[in-house]
Order: structure tokens, then sequence, then C-alpha cells
């Protein structure tokens, strides 16, 4: 039968056939030769790959540009190609047409299409930045019927990691001491993949004196390693706050562990950290869900983890799947997984929300069937989110978490019962409006992150190239112990924060209530908070909600180096998102001008992958690449010039000039449109910013009824929000 399948609709073959690092710029050739159909007047070829692949679009307008496509055929038709994203089925969506016209391809003769030619000067056609082994599906219409015929065999590109370009050091937050803990070292390429060839001798040094036993002093990886060791059974030996440098001497490459808090005696509540939100290939995915939970235990260091595909891409036997491996890799005290999936209906049916489940084999209810072929069980859909509501209605061990993704939450629909958390950060962006929405609407929720990863790297997963836009988030939540019974206890008590992927540490208490607790207050709030960053702290501040707000007010900012100079760095950032449905990403490529002295260094702010940041530079002139999807990004700027001199900015979003005297440590802020859009203009302290804050601070007003959080901004950009105190009046 495939042969006969080849000889009636024809093969193709694609060149060079070696491993393609990731990210890298090259030329694929990929030839298909006619079966005895040949391709009708009309006819077309379609060269398919899944959503999550994220080679460069391919264009066919600039020669010189990059992604440049060219199509041949040694026919007598004419054809031309097209690249379209989204023109074919789930998952297969990004696709390159090709039409026959003015003629019909005749049996053997061929079509040739070069990814990246360079003839005319392309750099190439880039390929995916995440490893793994990719397919290009081909289907043909060889009779102008347009129902796509698929290829009995098609290409498959392996894709691999590039040279090491970034230490990674992962240690618990909490440990206690005598006991034994771990420490986790993953060595990256540029795409955020683990570089499996990297062979290289990493030393250690603990920041101050104080050191854990076990740990050797310096550490060759191995191949078996995979660019990924971990150390086990080092012992604390003191209170305190442990950071572990890294470093390959060789290379010049040097890291820095997230902070690890170390007691006396074991605390009431352990802070974990996990990605409750990211698929495989079961949905919309890379890979299997056993390798996905694998990475996120054994790469990405969690402590817990949920596989969550899009429920109408998930066939019964794919379902089954997701359960063993959720099961499979369920260790109490090592690893906790969660059962789950994502109800992906439509936002005008309640939008996207991940179900959480606390017990193994439960039944998937799904919004719809409709990338399912097999409907043989639809009668247990639930739509709209009313309905999964009625479903799971006064079940203590479930719970559903509104999202901003594909889809974003209704937030119309709310089941307070089933809905204890609203995640605010994903690789999608940061979501600020999600919170006012929610607050506004008096829902009484908690804050968490996750990655919505759909590469198989949960818990560690940079954005790549295309379709998200930030380093996946975090979810820490303060535990008595790491199972899932204490992990779920802890969200349905709104005991958590988020992060945009960095383990910062928070501590934050009002009136001696811990975060997503509601309470009577009557006469004052007191707020006791500790930070410690995994890097220069910029900004701790508290957030209060009234019920007639629009958004949450900042009613305190902790003063940080208050009286420190302003310094010659001017720091301009920029921010937030087109709008609410999918693909908000706001194009703020542009520049600054100096219009008078001179820029003596620029270097790139909270860029969040290697095709972002500055394209060039001059004495007065900076030009950049960016995007935001809610986030910051933005150039720190050394400037010598007078203070008549104006700094002229220039992007599509916004436009303006300001004098450089006028600029002080408070930023000056211009709005932009869009939702949450704006630029803002300081000068940095000249004081190295502190890694670690603690504070009290009493709001002396009568306490109204409504929400209270703090935000943490790092100097590298990254961010955490504590869940909201709840406030009542007797």
């Amino acid at each position: 039968m495939d042969l006969e399948w080849r000889k009636r609709y024809g093969w193709v073959k694609v060149e060079p056939k070696e491993p393609i690092i990731a990210g890298s710029y090259g030329t694929w050739r990929l030839t298909y030769t006619a079966g005895t159909y040949g391709l009708d007047n009309n006819g077309m070829l379609l060269v398919c790959w899944k959503f999550a692949w994220d080679w460069g679009a391919p264009q066919v307008t600039d020669p010189s540009g990059e992604n440049y496509l060219t199509v041949h055929t040694d026919g007598e038709a004419k054809i031309r190609a097209t690249y379209r994203f989204k023109g074919y089925i789930r998952p297969w969506y990004h696709v390159v047409q090709v039409e026959i016209f003015d003629g019909e391809l005749r049996p053997g003769e061929h079509i040739e299409l070069i990814f990246g030619d360079t003839s005319s000067g392309s750099p190439g056609q880039r390929a995916p930045t995440t490893v793994g082994r990719c397919e290009w599906r081909v289907l043909v219409d060889c009779f102008q019927t347009r129902r796509f015929v698929p290829l009995n065999d098609y290409p498959i590109m392996q894709i691999v990691s590039g040279k090491a370009r970034r230490l990674v050091a992962v240690l618990p937050s909490n440990v206690v001491v005598g006991e034994k803990s771990w420490l986790l070292v993953r060595v990256e390429d540029a795409w955020g993949n683990p570089s499996v060839n990297y062979r290289g001798t990493v030393h250690f040094l603990w920041e101050g004196k104080n050191e854990w036993k076990g740990l050797p002093s310096h550490y060759t990886f191995t191949e078996s390693d995979q660019g990924v060791k971990r150390f086990e059974g080092l012992i604390p030996q003191k209170p305190g706050i442990y950071r572990l440098l890294i470093a390959d001497e060789a290379l010049g490459l040097k890291g820095i562990s997230n902070p690890s808090q170390c007691h006396e005696k074991p605390v009431e509540h352990r802070r974990f950290w996990g990605d409750l939100h990211g698929q495989s290939g079961e949905a919309l995915g890379l890979g299997s869900a056993f390798e996905y939970f694998k990475f996120a235990r054994d790469v990405a260091a969690l402590d817990f983890a949920s596989n969550q595909g899009n429920d109408f891409d998930i066939t019964n036997e794919g379902w089954r799947q997701i359960q063993r491996a959720a099961n499979s890799f369920n260790e109490p005290h090592r690893f906790v997984t969660f059962l789950g999936y994502e109800w992906s209906g439509n936002t005008s049916g309640g939008g996207d929300h991940n179900v959480i489940f606390l017990k193994d084999d439960e039944p998937i209810h799904r919004s719809s069937h409709a990338n399912l072929e097999d409907q043989s069980n639809i009668s247990t859909d639930r739509y709209p989110i009313t309905e999964l509501f009625k479903t799971f209605k006064g079940r203590e061990d479930v719970l559903l978490i509104p999202h901003v993704g594909g889809r974003y939450a209704n937030l119309a629909f709310h089941e307070p019962s089933l809905e204890p958390v609203i995640e605010i950060y994903s690789g999608w962006g940061l979501f600020e409006w999600f919170i006012n929405e929610a607050l506004k609407r008096g829902m009484k929720v908690g804050f968490v992150a996750g990655s919505d990863d759909h590469r198989g790297r949960p818990g560690a997963s940079s954005p790549g190239a295309h379709i998200f836009g930030v380093y996946g988030g975090l979810t820490c939540v303060l535990a008595k112990e790491l199972t899932r019974e204490e992990i779920f206890e802890a969200l349905k008590s709104r005991r958590c924060y988020a992060t945009s992927g960095q383990r910062i540490l928070l501590d934050v208490t009002c009136n001696g209530h811990s975060m997503g607790e509601e309470f009577n207050a009557d006469e004052k709030l007191e707020f006791q908070c500790h930070v410690i960053g995994t890097n220069g702290i910029e900004s701790v501040e508290i957030f209060k909600f009234e019920p007639d707000f629009k958004e949450a007010t900042v009613i305190y900012s902790h003063p940080i180096n208050a009286e420190a100079a302003p310094s010659n760095k001017v720091k301009i950032v920029w921010r937030g998102l087109r709008q609410r449905h999918r693909y908000f990403q706001t194009v703020w490529d542009g520049s600054v001008t100096l219009s008078a002295g001179k820029i003596l260094e620029a270097e790139g702010y909270a860029f969040d992958n290697p095709m972002e940041g500055i394209i060039k530079r001059t004495e007065k002139r900076v030009f950049w690449k960016s995007q935001t999807v809610g986030d910051e990004d933005g150039i720190i700027l050394t400037i010598e010039a007078p203070p008549e001199a104006h700094i002229i900015f220039e992007a599509k979003p916004c436009s303006f000039k300001i004098p450089l005297g006028r600029i002080g440590l408070k930023p000056i802020t211009f709005k932009a449109g869009g939702i949450g859009q704006k630029v803002s203009v300081k000068r940095l302290p000249d004081a190295d910013p502190p890694r670690e804050v603690c504070f009290s601070w009493v709001d002396e007003k009568p306490p109204m009824e409504g929400a209270y959080y703090v935000k943490v901004t790092q100097v590298d950009g990254a961010v955490a929000y504590s869940s909201p105190f709840y406030i009542k009046r007797s």
C-alpha cells in the first residue's frame, strides 16, 4: 500500500540531512517528485510544520532578507509559493502553499523549494530554537478538489542544542541546618536549551564564608550529563542566605544561584516552585507527557507540575497517556504532579481555564470535540463553562485557574469554590489588566504564574523566536510539605505568589495574616515585607484596590537608595500590549537620539530573546528591536551631555522629546495607548541596588474593604506579585 501510495501521489526529499543547531541559519532544499497523478492546473502542494516549531517565517519578496524562499519546477506549468500562519489544521499551522497554474505538473516532474536561498544575499533560513525531531508534513491536492492527501513519507530533521552560553544554578529555597539538600547546574545555549555537548569544567564558590558540605570545588561535565548535573547530599552548616557562584573560566561564563534561605529549625511553611501550565504532543505541543514531566523534574528542578493540553486536541488515548505520565512521575517529597487539562472554550463561553485534579484517573470533560475525529463521547463535553461548574460543584478535590492564552478567560463567569487563583503571567505575557478586572468584579483570588509552554520545557521555558513573548513564569506555594495534598491546599488557600520565572523569595504579612487571607480590619493595616532577590531590587510597591477603583493604585513604594545622588545613567523603559485577544504583541522597534553631547554606553534592559535588543549604536543614536506583551523592555544609556540636550524617543506607539535636565530619579511617563502601553524615563541612582529589602509599613488611614498586594521589580526586569490580602470591615 505504501509503495502504491508513493507511486500515485509522489514523494519528497530534503537536503542536507545533517542535524541542525537550534536558531542557526542555513539552506534546505525540498524536492517533490510528482507521482502518476501529477498535479492538475490549480492543484497544490503544502509543506506544513507544527505550531510550536518556530522556523523563521519564509518570505518570497526580499532576496537579501532572512528566510528568503524560492520555488522552481522543471515542468512547463508556472508555480507560486506563499507562506501562511494557520494555513492548515491544528497542529500543522505553519504552511508553505505552492500553487500550480497555467499548466500542470506531469508525472516525474519536480517542484524544488529552497528555504533560505542565499544566492542574492539572504543570510538563510532561521531554524527552530527548540531541540527535537521536527517534521515537515507534505500534502498534495492532485485534482483541484482542495482535499489534501498526505504523502506517506515526510522529512524529519533533528534540531540540536548549540554551544554553551549560560550557566544556571538552582538551589532549594528553604533548607535546614544539618539536613541533606541538593544543587542542580544547567548549561544552556543561547535559546535556553540544555547544551548537551558541553564538556567543560564548572568551578563552585559560595558567596561569603559559609559553605555546604558535600559539594566539590569543581565538576567536569560528561556525555551522560547532557548539559545538566544534580548534586545530592549537600549539607548546609549555618543559618543564613546562601548563593552559589559558578564559573567556567575557559569559556568566560559565570552564573549565580537563586538565594537559598537556611533555617536553624524546620519552618511551618516551606517554599515550593512549580509550573502548572504547559502542554505536550498529546495536544498542541511537542514531545510526550512523559518527556514533559521528566524535563520539569530533572532539568528545570521543579517541585511540582501539571500537564495542560487543549481539551479539543486530546484524543481518548492521549488522555490515558497524560494520566499514566502524571501518575508515574508523582513522588511525594521529591516531585509532585497533578493530572489536568485546559478547558479551551471560546471567550464568550468562558475562555481558557486550567483544570487541576487532586486525584488520579479522573475523566476529561472537554469544552468541545472541535479537533477530534472520534465523536463517540461528545456527551461528556461541558459547554459553556457554567456546565463545567455544575459538574464540579461541591467538590473539594478539583480547582480551575482562569488565564490569558490563546483565548482569555471571561471573568464574567466565576465560581468561587472552584477558582481560588488566577494566572497573571505566562509565556504569553504579563497581564496586570487581568488582575484589575478580577478585583473590580469582586473576585477573591490568589495570583499564580506558569509557562504555557508548548515545547516540552516546563519551568525553564525561553520564549523562542515568535508566538511567545516572555520567559515562562513560576508559582511559589507556601506549604507544609511536598505532597499533592499540601500543595493543593496551599493553592486553595491562596497561599502562593507569582514570578516571571525567577525564584525570588517574597515574605509578606498584613496584621500578622499570610498572603491570600481574608480578615477583618477596623483600625489600621501593618505590613511586614521581606524580599530576597535573584538580582538587585529596584522597587517594592504595595498596591490597593477598592470596589470603586478602575485599577489598583500604589499606596506605598519603599524607598531604595533614596539618599543616593542621580548618576549619568538614563533608563528608558517601554511596556504594554495592543489588545486582550491572542497575538497581542506591541512592536517597539525604534531609536533614541541625543541632540548634543555623547552616548558613552548603551545596554539593553529586560529584552526577552536573542532577536531583540540593541542593533546599532553611535555617539548620538541608539537603535533597537523589541516587542512587549505587558512586560517591560528598555535601554540604559550612559550620557555625557549638557542639561539642555534633548533625548528624542521614536517608536511607532509613542514619540517624544525631553530635555536631559528635566530627568530625575522619579520616572516621567508618556502614555502610548493600547493596554498599559507607556514609556518611562528616569535617571538611575549612583549606588548599587540591594538584593535584600526588609521593612514594615503602617497605613494610618482607616482601612477600606478591598484588596492589597505587593509587587517586586528587579533591575533585570524580573517581577513577583504576592497574592492579595482581602480586607473586610466588621
